[in-house]
């Protein structure tokens, strides 16, 4: 019982020294929709380690003072955040102390059972600054050719400068809500999500990862071409629905990837 209430007062410890990071992270999931799925994370983390519980549980408990290291690391690296580093600095030192935490009171084996769950939490980080505004304008270049390339393929002429799109006379900008970066973060993470309850390879999870970049970006380059082929799919409620059909159909690509993996695996096996 002891050692719980230190688990249960170590964790209310780390919440509050973390409140302001915390709620910031709620703050952008709330208004970046390219970060919605934030709150579904740490959902998905604690079902995990629930529903695995009796392997954990089967573990011993060794206590190392190595975690005091990792949390005194997790510190300075907020004391840094706080001054000049920014949300994205204080998160990480969120998830460092979380793991600091886990080896000083249970030990690496613990840390090592739960390595998944805990991999899922960077899902959850906000964006890095400087690393989403450097990829933006190449990711939206890219839709915009890829978008060209399939209308031009499909017959419909189409003029591209830059990442502005021109089909007839209607002009479709490539914005930074369709540079597939609001496809992938979430596509990614099911695609993960799926492979870890549908398969028992681990590597899987990596595969899928892997496949979730190219089919978010052929999936905005379609919905981009379809609004420059129909000017009623460029804006509103029609947008929106193009957005969430192509987003299903990404996850059957996933699911069909999957299989066809299996497939070759158990080929190569035979």
């Amino acid at each position: 019982m002891t050692q719980r209430v230190a688990v249960v007062l170590s964790f209310i410890a780390l919440m509050v020294c973390y409140a302001s990071t915390l709620r910031e992270m709620v703050d952008q999931w709330l208004i970046d929709q390219d970060m919605a799925h934030g709150f579904v994370v740490p959902i998905v983390v604690v079902w995990i380690i629930w529903r695995e519980r009796e392997g954990w549980q089967a573990i011993p408990a060794k206590p190392s003072r190595w975690g005091l290291l990792i949390l005194a690391a997790a510190a300075a690296l907020q004391v840094v955040a706080v001054l000049a580093a920014g949300l994205f600095a204080a998160s990480v030192a969120f998830l460092v102390s979380i793991v600091g935490l886990i080896v000083f009171l249970r030990g690496f084996a613990r840390l090592r059972s739960w390595t998944f769950p805990l991999v899922l939490t960077l899902f959850m980080l906000p964006k890095l600054a400087i690393v989403y505004n450097q990829a933006t304008l190449p990711l939206q270049l890219l839709a915009s050719r890829m978008a060209a390339g399939i209308l031009t393929f499909s017959g419909i002429g189409v003029i591209r400068e830059g990442n502005i799109l021109d089909v007839g006379g209607h002009r479709i900008e490539v914005a930074e809500a369709c540079d597939g970066i609001r496809y992938l973060l979430p596509l990614g993470f099911i695609g993960v999500l799926f492979a870890y309850l549908v398969d028992s390879k681990a590597w899987m999870r990596v595969v899928l990862l892997a496949v979730a970049a190219p089919v978010a970006m052929v999936a905005n380059a379609v919905r981009v071409a379809a609004a420059g082929a129909s000017p009623r799919l460029a804006t509103g409620g029609l947008h929106t629905l193009s957005g969430v059909v192509l987003f299903a159909l990404s996850l059957a690509t996933l699911a069909f990837v999957h299989r066809f993996v299996n497939a070759a695996y158990r080929f190569c096996r035979a």
